[in-house]
């Protein structure tokens, strides 16, 4: 298993111009393990932590994401050497979301798309439930507390006081990144049967409203999945059933059906695909070597390809007489944020 906290850059390949004291040309330079050797063949000696930051910010900026916080891991000139750095290789639109298996303690692993696992330390999510996943922020619950949070960069913002103390089958999304001024968050659950309970939080606010919606019979199961899309939150059941809720707090109740080979007046394509059972597919249980005993809930995302796909929520039981171990996972685009330390909900 790689280690994240261990980094293997290969130096020996950037070149960098120097002034010589006694010429004003310049001299091309070669970096080997921790010497500076100049085309005088004199050798002196260099630790790696004293490499400029001119030179440390533009390697910073070219790093995958394990390699970025390999890198941070360093010193702390290297760590602030990348403070512009958002890991840009995996955040293309068209990569595939990675998995983040965590709920036991602060050891969380990590599976990248292309099969590499990883031991990563997130104290923060000891505990903690993903309610909604989107472009690298996920949206936490913990003991009361509302938060979104970036797994890789520790990067926190505090929402206001959720009304509920607990979640059970509470799903969410958000329309934008938290930092956006026009981030809008909404949080559903099925209240009873024939009711559906919305809050929703507008950025800056500092209070939830309350929205309900009630349900034509036989409309609505278990809500699976959730997502934004031009002006309306879209919540998908486990079955072919969808309730969109527009910010003109408008419900509205779907069904969807395979598509037609002609066009029928009132029939709209639906814009977000679904993944259905993706955990399930990718045969992920065997890919992460997770065992028998194992069940897991899963939090889905919303993949960007030539239509955007949202990956649903699912809940993988563990084997038939077993005893148990639970765990929750969380499908994720691998993005670096920082923000700034006084950053808040209402900036």
């Amino acid at each position: 298993m790689a280690d994240p906290h261990s980094v293997n850059l290969d130096l020996c390949s950037l070149e960098e111009g120097v002034s010589s004291p006694q010429s004003p040309s310049r001299h091309r330079m070669s970096i080997e393990t921790g010497l500076i050797r100049t085309t005088y063949g004199q050798m002196a000696e260099r630790k790696w932590s004293d490499l400029p930051s001119d030179l440390l910010s533009p390697i910073a900026d070219r790093l995958g994401l394990i390699e970025l916080l390999s890198f941070r891991g360093v010193c702390k000139d290297w760590k602030s050497a990348s403070t512009t750095a958002s890991a840009e290789i995996e955040s293309l639109p068209d990569h595939e979301p990675w998995f983040l298996v965590y709920g036991s303690n602060s050891e969380c692993i990590l599976l990248s798309n292309s099969g590499k696992k990883y031991t990563i330390n997130i104290p923060e999510l000891n505990g903690a439930t993903c309610l909604a996943s989107n472009k690298g922020w996920l949206l936490m619950f913990q003991e009361g507390s509302m938060f979104f949070f970036c797994p890789f960069s520790h990067a926190k913002i505090d929402l206001p006081r959720f009304p509920h103390s607990q979640v059970t089958d509470h799903v969410a999304a958000f329309s934008s990144p938290p930092t956006s001024q026009d981030c809008l968050v909404a949080v559903i659950n099925r209240s009873s049967e024939t009711t559906l309970e919305l809050n929703m939080l507008c950025h800056g606010a500092k209070v939830w409203t309350n929205h309900k919606g009630y349900l034509p019979r036989d409309t609505i199961k278990t809500i699976k999945g959730a997502t934004y899309h031009d002006e309306e939150f879209y919540f998908f059941d486990n079955s072919e059933n969808l309730v969109t809720f527009s910010i003109d707090k408008s419900w509205n109740f779907f069904v969807i059906i395979p598509r037609p080979k002609d066009k029928f007046p009132g029939i709209n394509d639906l814009p977000i695909g679904r993944r259905m059972r993706h955990f399930i597919h990718m045969n992920m249980k065997n890919e992460l070597g997770l065992p028998e005993n194992v069940s897991i809930s899963t939090c889905g995302t919303l993949v960007h390809d030539r239509i955007d796909k949202l990956v649903l929520n699912e809940r993988i039981e563990a084997a038939e007489d077993s005893i148990s171990y639970q765990l929750k996972g969380v499908w994720i685009q691998p993005r670096f944020f920082q923000v700034s330390p006084n950053q808040s909900w209402s900036l």
